[in-house]
């Protein structure tokens, strides 16, 4: 018996659609409890949130950009039913609303770069993009009579301030070294009143690079995955303006610009430290076959004073183009 060639094709439709199903299901599952990781266990689970997005843009690059929001959309009921379920209805839209930024903005510039767009400019707009909603939204929060983001560092701070200083103490530490403690942890909560938006920007812009560029690894061999490599991350010519400009009004400018340029340094410092760090990763795959070796040199580049000239390699990189200079030698 001869099989028609049709009859064929509809098989293997058929089978997509159910792998396709099964890939969003799982994809959403997984989101699901990776958030809900972070909602039981705050601390430890802080560091599944640079995940969240991930099973989201591999299936983007997989399966297209209404997998992916399919996959968002289901994570999120989820979500929403299990923040009905456990506190107020306000708390889980807000809940959500959180979840689905994170979830489907690096998502949807992942389907932009499956329909051609540079990855590195389609990373620099995720960037940008999370950057303007997350603030706009904590800023926006006493709005709707809640505190406002300075009052909650401080509140955050004083709640744990006292409750570390009197660990110390129990552990024998002297009186001139506890002082010492209660002064770091005082101008700590002062930056962090200061500086709020930069520092939610450098998480947000670091969160996103791992959602991001972790989907498209697993996502390979897909050739929009295969393009989108962090370690050929660069930026723009035009970003070392900003930059520079930041630098100097938070050098010199007077307050409130000085804070204003503050809380811009502070992402674009993020965002020159990956470009390094790329540059780095792109060398340390041609020099070091051990993979030990290359994740040895990936965490002492977050040590300082060595982050520091991380985030100059990048930033000069507009200039020197390390990896076409290393090509050429």
């Amino acid at each position: 018996m001869v099989t028609e060639p049709h009859t064929e094709q509809s098989a293997s439709q058929q089978v997509g659609r159910h792998s396709g199903m099964r890939e969003i299901l799982i994809a959403g599952f997984v989101t699901a409890l990776l958030f809900g990781a972070f909602l039981v266990l705050p601390i430890v689970g802080a560091l599944t949130l640079p995940l969240l997005a991930v099973p989201a843009v591999r299936l983007t690059f997989r399966r297209g950009a209404g997998a992916g929001l399919s996959a968002i959309l289901l994570a999120s009921s989820l979500l929403l039913g299990l923040g009905l379920a456990t506190g107020s209805a306000a708390s889980a839209i807000s809940v959500v609303s959180f979840a689905g930024i994170v979830m489907a903005l690096p998502a949807l510039f992942a389907a932009r770069v499956c329909r051609g767009a540079e990855p590195s400019r389609a990373f620099l707009g995720l960037c940008a993009a999370g950057f303007l909603l997350l603030t706009a939204g904590l800023a926006l929060r006493s709005l709707a009579g809640g505190r406002t983001m300075r009052q909650e560092v401080s509140a955050a701070f004083d709640e744990m301030a006292p409750a570390a200083i009197q660990s110390y103490k129990k552990g024998g530490m002297d009186p001139e070294a506890v002082a010492r403690l209660k002064a770091t942890l005082t101008a700590a909560r002062d930056f962090s009143m200061k500086y709020w938006v930069g520092l939610a920007g450098v998480s947000w812009i670091l969160s996103a690079a791992v959602g991001f560029y972790s989907g498209a690894r697993i996502a390979r061999p897909e050739p929009s995955a295969e393009r989108t490599s962090f370690d050929s991350l660069s930026v723009p010519p035009a970003v070392v303006a900003l930059f520079v400009a930041a630098g100097a009004g938070a050098a010199l400018a007077p307050n409130p610009l000085r804070e204003i340029a503050g809380n811009a340094l502070l992402p674009l410092s993020a965002l020159y430290f990956l470009a390094g760090l790329s540059i780095i990763c792109h060398f340390a795959r041609k020099w070091f076959r051990a993979r030990i070796l290359r994740v040895g040199l990936y965490g002492l580049a977050l040590y300082f004073p060595i982050n520091v000239g991380v985030g100059l390699l990048g930033l000069f990189d507009w200039y020197a183009d390390f990896r076409h200079r290393g090509e050429k030698a």
